[in-house]
């Protein structure tokens, strides 16, 4: 066990070593040599950078000459049998300058000196900065170069009663080394203030008062700006007040401050903390830009409808939060006055021959109002020169001066996108050019370039303005409005606003045969969506999808819309059940009508004349003949009810026949013979009925009959609510109508009962 440990321990610890001629540290671009020293014999390997870079035969030290180094490289040497191997870390780069732009400042609370040097270009290799300060007992005060070229070091004050400082620089490395100095500064020169402190600003509408701590500098120098703004400068004696003026109203400003001593003597301070504060509000004095577009009249009105536009003021005029708009409207000496509050900025008005006064409310008061008169532009047509495209944002416009009376006092070109009109915008210009910005791409705007005279308003329309477009992204989704054997119309939806990228121009729709399956188009332009085909096959199916086009190119299809046309039978028998269904429909309410009772006596009462004129007679009838005595009076024998075991005979009963002339018809009068005298008669009352003879019911007294017309009359007075009863419930049996002889048997019984 001590033989294998003493062998292991022969070959313990690194089988080489590495050297380079020049060391660790070289000149970039430089050339040396490494050298490797191996402890016995093996197979000898170089490696740079992990990557083979020579291989020597057996020997027990080989060199390799390196040229033009320009990075860090790391030399490898190592036997093949040898696990562990040995190497070097090479890093090139340069000597130091000479140290310059040497600054010493002395802060006031501390005490301590402190110095910065710069020495040029980065030496990339460990360098040792070094200032000595004469009467010091110490040698110096070091510290290290950082990548950017710089050094510093900070050292006290031995003696208050220094006046004066002499310093002297060196710098240095493995490749070099340089020194500087003596330099010498007065310390009252390079003293620097300690940062001052800003307590609190109060400020009015237009000026801010800056609350510092107290201090004895001179020389203040402030820095402002308002948000999102840019910073300006101020330097004021430190002894005044801080006053900052001439600034807007209802603006919060950031504020930062530094001092001096003067403007001779010591450096400037560092920047204060931050502060900021908000100046006060101030009633607005700049006027609105108002513009205003004719919307549809309402019907029947002699009003015209106007939508008021106006623009927000920006933050230095409106001079604070603008918390309402006041129009009033000025028609026919009355004045109507109503607010819209932000963000609208837009208003509705119906008048006649009126003008109308926009102003801006905040805090403090409103602007001064600005008039505008609302007439109905006269429309000159749509303008014909296309625009000229500036960038993705903005195109140019130009027309020709109208030919109109009057003396122009300026144009007012406004645009908005398609649909959306509260996105109104609007410039106003004194020549006939204008510029449009603003513009989103891929979106469609349209307006109108409107000449302001003392002749009235004069416009002419703007379509399709666009920047740059595409193709759209959807396409129309079609629906079928009717259709017959050869022809049908079909109608199809409006592209999502998103979706139309651009300004649309035409449609086309495909028309598919899906026997032949051949293609037919159609071009309808934009903005119509509907279109009738008329070359259609009866019986025969199709299939059609529409597209929608822009300037850029053809949008994708939209849905499928597959339909087959009638055959000409299928047409036919159509039409067939239709108007079946119609005549169904037509006797089902005259039926539903019919179920009012009002309805039906107005009915029978438009059918009296097809009644018969004629009314039996029953004089006529063959009774009346069999019984008619030599006076020519008509007698009817009535067979009384009686017991038919009494040997008695029944008395007879005397129906004598008794004209009226008041009425065309002839009564019956009953004389019925009482049993203590055979010719004792009894005349039945008249009734006021012309039609019936004997009620049906058994009752002969005329006052009975008298009180039914009386509730008949009473239910007549309501007979417009609706009849509870129906035809198809009425009984089967009747129970009024006319009576005559002929059909009738008289029962005897009855007329006794009516004694």
């Amino acid at each position: 066990m001590l033989c294998f440990i003493l062998a292991a321990g022969a070959h313990g610890g690194t089988v080489c070593t590495v050297r380079s001629s020049t060391g660790k540290e070289v000149l970039l671009g430089s050339n040396f040599t490494i050298s490797c020293v191996f402890k016995k014999e093996c197979t000898k390997q170089m490696f740079r950078d992990e990557q083979i870079y020579k291989q020597f035969p057996n020997s027990n030290e080989v060199s390799v000459y390196v040229e033009n180094l320009t990075k860090l490289s790391i030399f490898t040497c190592k036997c093949m049998e040898e696990p562990e191997p040995c190497g070097i870390d090479i890093t090139p780069g340069y000597p130091p300058d000479i140290p310059q732009n040497l600054t010493c400042i002395r802060k006031t609370k501390s005490g301590n000196v402190s110095c910065t040097w710069t020495t040029g270009r980065d030496t990339k290799i460990t360098t040792t900065c070094q200032l000595r300060v004469q009467g010091d007992p110490y040698l110096g005060y070091k510290s290290f170069m950082n990548s950017t070229g710089f050094c510093w070091s900070t050292f006290p004050i031995k003696s208050s009663k220094m006046s004066q400082l002499i310093v002297s620089l060196n710098v240095s490395n493995s490749l070099g080394s340089k020194t500087s100095g003596p330099h010498t500064f007065t310390l009252s020169n390079i003293v620097k203030p300690s940062v001052p402190e800003i307590i609190n600003v109060s400020c009015s509408s237009q000026w801010c008062h800056l609350h510092t701590d107290h201090h004895s500098m001179d020389l203040v120098e402030v820095r402002y700006r308002a948000e999102n703004g840019n910073w300006e400068n101020l330097q004021t004696n430190a002894r005044r007040n801080l006053n900052i003026s001439k600034l807007q109203p209802d603006v919060m400003y950031k504020f930062h401050i530094r001092r001096k001593i003067n403007h001779t003597v010591g450096f400037w301070s560092d920047w204060s903390k931050e502060n900021e504060a908000k100046t006060k509000e101030e009633a607005p004095d700049k006027e609105l830009d108002v513009w205003y577009l004719q919307e549809p009249n309402p019907p029947q009105s002699e009003n015209k409808c106007f939508r008021i536009f106006w623009k927000e003021l920006n933050i230095s005029d409106a001079k604070g939060k603008i918390l309402k708009y006041n129009i009033s409207v000025l028609e026919q000496n009355r004045k109507n006055s109503s607010n819209a509050f932000p963000p609208s900025r837009n208003k509705r008005i119906c008048c006649f021959n009126c003008s109308v006064s926009v102003s801006a409310v905040n805090s403090k008061g409103q602007s001064p109002g600005k008039f505008i008169e609302l007439r109905s532009p006269v429309h000159l047509g749509f303008l014909r020169q296309p625009h000229k495209l500036l960038n993705n944002h903005s195109v140019a416009l130009s027309w020709q001066r109208a030919a109109i009376t009057g003396h122009i006092t300026e144009y007012v070109v406004y645009w908005y996108p398609v649909g959306d009109i509260e996105g109104v915008q609007w410039i106003r210009v004194l020549d006939t050019t204008a510029n449009i910005t603003g513009l989103q791409p891929r979106e469609c705007y349209q307006g109108a370039v409107t000449a302001l005279s003392s002749s009235g308003p004069k416009m002419a329309s703007i379509k399709g303005i666009f920047t740059w477009q595409s193709a759209p992204e959807q396409g129309p989704v079609p629906q079928l409005d009717w259709k017959k054997s050869n022809s049908m119309q079909v109608k199809w939806s409006e592209i999502l606003h998103e979706k139309t990228r651009g300004c649309l121009r035409k449609y086309t729709v495909y028309l598919m045969d899906k026997l032949k399956e051949d293609i037919k188009n159609y071009n309808v332009d934009y903005p119509k969506r509907q279109n009738i085909i008329s070359d259609l096959s009866p019986g025969q199916c199709y299939n059609l999808w529409v597209t929608a086009w822009t300037d850029a190119g053809e949008g994708p299809r939209g849905s499928d819309l597959p339909f087959c046309t009638l055959s000409d039978a299928e047409e036919l028998l159509s039409r067939v059940i239709l108007a079946g269904g119609a005549v169904l429909l037509a006797c089902l309410i005259v039926l539903c009508i019919c179920q009012f009772s009002s309805v039906q006596r107005r009915f029978l009462s438009c059918c009296q004349c097809l009644r018969p004129t004629s009314i039996p007679d029953p004089a006529n009838s063959n009774c009346a003949k069999t019984y008619t005595d030599e006076q020519g009076e008509t007698k009817l024998y009535l067979h009384p009810q009686f017991d038919s075991s009494s040997s008695e005979e029944p008395e007879n009963v005397e129906v004598e026949e008794v004209p009226n002339h008041s009425f065309t018809c002839i009564y019956i009068k009953s004389l019925s013979q009482e049993s203590s005298s055979s010719d004792a008669t009894q005349i039945t009352r008249t009734t006021d009925y012309t039609e019936e003879y004997i009620s049906t019911h058994g009752a002969i007294s005329g006052g009975e009959e008298e009180e039914d017309e009386e509730e008949e009359a009473r239910f007549n007075e309501f007979e417009f609510f609706p009849s509870t009863h129906s035809p198809f419930l009425e009984p089967l049996v009747l129970t009024g109508g006319k009576l005559t002889l002929d059909v009738v048997k008289i029962d005897c019984s009855e007329f006794l009962d009516c004694t």
